[in-house]
């Protein structure tokens, strides 16, 4: 019950991916490689960096345990999605940053891995079909 950076981590990015993609029951569900990439985004986090989201990271998951009972990565959805929106819109800049960044990067992570293609290989096919094959090389 208590904190946990992974496992709330996790939790923001099936919150994330829940209310902007409800996925059919013939595809797999996103969030697990959203949670991946954030985390991977975190590790590669330069040192004066990753210590501080961790810890307001774990701030984040505890926030609701005494009105909950419970951290944010052991509530349900609904609630999930009231506490970051409490935080989205906090009078306190670092609570909405984290949102922020966090919500930045779970989009753009969860929009590649639907359509399959980040911007800049969208970029590389475009100047290939159109014959201008300048400046980058195909991605297998």
């Amino acid at each position: 019950m208590l904190p946990d950076f992974e496992r709330a981590v996790e939790a923001f990015a099936q919150a994330t991916v829940r209310e902007r993609s409800a996925p059919r029951s013939d595809e797999r569900d996103p969030s697990t490689s959203v949670g991946r990439f954030l985390l991977d985004v975190h590790a590669r986090m330069p040192d004066y960096l990753r210590l501080p989201f961790r810890l307001l990271t774990l701030a984040f998951d505890a926030w609701s345990l005494p009105r909950h009972g419970k951290p944010f990565h052991r509530l349900p959805h609904e609630l999930r999605i009231k506490h970051v929106q409490a935080w989205k819109t906090s009078r306190l800049e670092p609570r909405r940053r984290l949102i922020e960044f966090y919500e930045t990067l779970a989009v753009f992570s969860l929009y590649s891995d639907l359509y399959g293609q980040d911007y800049g290989y969208a970029s590389e096919q475009r100047d290939l079909d159109a014959g201008g094959g300048a400046g980058g090389t195909a991605r297998a």
